[in-house]
């Protein structure tokens, strides 16, 4: 089965790529980040504010004005921490790869873009799951491979989710995102 997923026409699967892979292999990871990142936000916005209310010297403005800014973007950072990882995932990766052709035999996946050409074993994939947009396929906890399901004909998806069930040794596992 031979299957071709575009990165340039649809660069939102990669916040669904990267919330899939932070559940699936990274979570308390990733709740950690947000956490600090949280933290750190509400600590820059209460400081800034503190020091616009004392007012006096100009130096205080300043140091409000960065306050107010740092804890902005910290907080920003936490509550959108998917969609800030994937942004900066489709502006690295759609410079360099346009498509990417998938080759899924009996035992190997045979992965060809414009960057590698490479066959893994469908025994060394860590997982294999599922979102409402795409199938994703973890190399490793930070490497893996997706699968758009909109590049799919009619009948595809189903005979591809088939396939990941019974070719790879992890379960297929679905995730509603």
């Amino acid at each position: 089965m031979t299957v071709r997923t575009s990165y340039q026409r649809n660069k939102s699967l990669f916040t669904d790529f990267q919330h899939v892979a932070a559940l699936a292999m990274r979570r308390n990871r990733v709740r950690a980040v947000r956490i600090f990142y949280g933290i750190f936000g509400v600590l820059g916005v209460l400081c800034g504010a503190v020091l616009l209310f004392i007012g006096g010297a100009s130096s205080n403005y300043v140091m409000a004005a960065l306050g107010l800014l740092f804890g902005a973007y910290f907080l920003v950072r936490a509550l959108f921490y998917y969609r800030y990882l994937g942004f900066f995932t489709s502006r690295m990766m759609t410079k360099q790869v346009d498509t990417v052709t998938y080759t899924i035999d009996e035992d190997t996946v045979i992965i060809d873009d414009a960057l590698e050409h490479c066959e893994h074993p469908c025994h060394v994939f860590l997982g294999v799951y599922e979102s409402r947009r795409l199938f994703v396929l973890m190399l490793t906890k930070r490497q893996g491979y997706f699968i758009a399901k909109e590049d799919l004909a009619e009948g595809q998806e189903e005979a591809l989710r088939q396939r990941l069930k019974t070719q790879f040794e992890a379960p297929l596992q679905y995730f509603d995102v």
